[in-house]
């Protein structure tokens, strides 16, 4: 398994990279930016894992 990217909460703030994606997430890392979308607009956490 390898890691997808690193999240860090701080004061109500959740920061958050994708490993290899630079500012382009999309284009470079589509599934892990529609995971990224998907847990905003729900509410629901980020997966720890596949």
């Amino acid at each position: 398994m390898q890691v997808a990217g690193r999240v860090v909460e701080y004061e109500g703030l959740t920061f958050v990279t994708v490993r290899g994606a630079g500012h382009l997430v999309p284009l470079y890392k589509p599934s892990e930016g529609l995971a990224l979308i998907h847990s905003f607009l729900t509410g629901e956490e980020l997966p720890s894992h596949r």
